[in-house]
């Protein structure tokens, strides 16, 4: 890794020193740099600490690691311990930040849960609780989806 450090700021004022090699996994991060040009502290206004430290972990990690397979393993693993609840506020975050492998991996890892929730007979009510999603359509709007979509109810 390289030895020049850069400090990330979360939207909850956290500040985190972490290898440049590792913040630049972030093409979000790595125009930031470029531009910012001041300091190496760059404000990540839309990703909270605890998201961002997950985050760095998984970052850290893709850059130390060179074994492919490996990866695979310690990524599997890695979703299994984070808690459905904040898994969208993570890929909101990798998103954010343009750390695509992160991305893709949380959204085939939300896919994954919401096809086992499916088949095992949840409603809708009880998968928004699992994500911890609130419902903001009016009652008005989910009759109005549902007379539009008719089909999928049948």
């Amino acid at each position: 890794m390289s030895k020049k450090m850069i400090v990330l700021k979360s939207s909850d004022g956290k500040s985190f020193e972490v290898d440049e090699a590792v913040a630049l996994l972030s093409k979000t991060i790595t125009q930031m740099s470029e531009v910012e040009c001041a300091a190496n502290e760059i404000k990540l206004l839309n990703v909270t600490s605890k998201i961002l430290k997950i985050v760095i972990a998984y970052c850290k990690k893709h850059v130390e690691s060179n074994e492919e397979e490996d990866l695979m393993e310690w990524d599997a693993d890695f979703m299994k311990k984070i808690e459905p609840s904040i898994l969208f506020d993570v890929m909101m975050a990798a998103n954010y930040l343009c750390t695509q492998t992160l991305l893709d991996l949380t959204c085939q890892t939300v896919a994954a849960l919401l096809q086992a929730d499916l088949l095992s007979g949840k409603t809708p009510a009880e998968i928004r609780a699992r994500f911890n999603i609130e419902n903001d359509l009016t009652p008005a709007e989910v009759d109005e989806i549902r007379k539009e979509n008719q089909w999928a109810f049948e």
